[in-house]
């Protein structure tokens, strides 16, 4: 099974209502939204969303939170931006604790900074300078990751992926102290390329290895390649079954 088989959840019924007038919005400097459908959202600043938000284009350049799912176009992010469920008093789970149905969705994403989201991602090109946790699955046609700080997702899938250590200047002395290590249950695709990465499963095509990596297990098809300052403990080779 690749990873275009997989089940993936029907983003288009989660959202309701009319889309023949959006309007823009604009938060500058501190400010809230109820959520709902807009054309373009720009944030400059501190926000935060108290619903789900359905857009053409979100731009943030600063700090969001959004208490649901966010649909859009095009995902701009220089700063930070969450997804996460609003807690319940007396609730027993702690957040991030349980499944949750919040996923983001784009056709373009580029974080410079954070993302977090509490449930899945799944983006057609996603760009990412920083560090990222993902509770469920980040998924995309290509995706390329360069991470600065600990990061972490359930499952991947694509079909490019590359995961490289930031060497940018922009993000120095955010994250020191911490290792920039993306930890995963399974990455799957047909052209992976990782670095400083701790994975169980990774499974695919045509597969190299870099520095800086711990893999339980690697199966690929046409190739593989393994850095000499990484291991892995098992190697299959699927084109022989």
């Amino acid at each position: 099974m690749t990873w275009r088989e997989r089940d993936v959840i029907d983003l288009n019924n989660h959202f309701a209502g009319s889309l023949d007038k959006k309007h823009d919005i604009s938060i500058i400097g501190d400010g809230s939204s109820s959520g709902g459908v807009y054309g373009k959202v720009k944030v400059v600043g501190d926000s935060s969303f108290n619903d789900n938000l359905f857009c053409d284009q979100f731009k943030c350049t600063g700090t969001s939170v959004i208490y649901g799912s966010l649909k859009s176009t095009d995902i701009k992010i220089t700063g930070t931006l969450t997804l996460k469920e609003r807690s319940v008093v007396g609730s027993d789970e702690q957040e991030g604790n349980h499944a949750s149905n919040l996923y983001a969705k784009a056709e373009h994403m580029k974080v410079v900074g954070e993302l977090h989201v509490s449930g899945d991602c799944q983006v057609e090109n996603m760009k990412l300078n920083g560090r990222f946790t993902i509770t469920g699955t980040l998924s995309a046609e290509s995706m390329t990751l360069k991470i600065m700080g600990p990061s972490e997702v359930k499952e991947m899938g694509g079909s490019i992926i590359s995961v490289k250590n930031s060497r940018g200047k922009l993000l120095e002395g955010l994250f020191t102290g911490n290792k920039s290590i993306l930890k995963a249950d399974l990455i799957e695709g047909d052209e992976i390329e990782l670095e400083n990465t701790e994975a169980e499963v990774v499974r695919g095509d045509k597969i190299k290895i870099g520095p800086g990596c711990r893999i339980g297990t690697v199966e690929y098809r046409s190739s593989l390649q393994i850095h000499p300052q990484s291991e892995v403990l098992v190697q299959s080779n699927r084109s022989l079954d």
